[in-house]
């Protein structure tokens, strides 16, 4: 199928994400069985991978556990699996859910800025070669700059968010 989308010219992206609830009770384990999936995912020949899908937040991630850190470690045996499967896979990392709603709902939130600094300090830029991003709570324009009715919090702005992200990885 995936050599089918390639003939007419188009790239695969997939999105590969687990259970928390099943990582929360395998936690090594069940990071290196996922990393071995997504390599045996690459041998398929995908454009890119994806890992996982708002770990920041704990409907994607055990409750009591998002961390950037250990994201980072699923990260990197995910990498390791899909370059030694094929190296032409770009590997992109979870975008976080954008959010300022950790002091709300301590354990259950991270900001999405707070975790990519702990993936960043983490090593976390030595396994990815596009770093995920979400833009999907604004309600106005992605080429708006302000005016949003709610408030002026960065992630309700494409703009804003993009700069954020762009500062907290360094312009890599």
């Amino acid at each position: 199928m995936i050599s089918a989308a390639h003939s007419r010219g188009f790239k695969i992206l997939i999105g590969v994400v687990g259970s928390p609830g099943d990582l929360a009770a395998g936690g090594a384990g069940y990071m290196q069985a996922f990393a071995s999936f997504v390599g045996g995912v690459a041998g398929y020949g995908p454009d890119a991978i994806e890992i996982w899908n708002e770990p920041n937040i704990d409907r994607e991630w055990p409750r009591g556990q998002i961390s950037g850190t250990m994201y980072t470690d699923l990260l990197r045996m995910s990498y390791q699996a899909i370059k030694s499967t094929n190296s032409g896979v770009m590997v992109i990392s979870a975008a976080p859910a954008p959010t300022g709603a950790e002091a709300a709902y301590p354990g259950q939130v991270m900001n999405d800025d707070r975790w990519l600094r702990e993936v960043v300090a983490a090593g976390g830029l030595n396994y990815m070669d596009c770093v995920g991003a979400h833009y999907n709570e604004g309600i106005i324009a992605p080429s708006q700059r302000g005016g949003d009715p709610r408030d002026g919090y960065y992630t309700r702005y494409f703009h804003g968010m993009l700069d954020t992200y762009w500062s907290i990885v360094g312009g890599a």
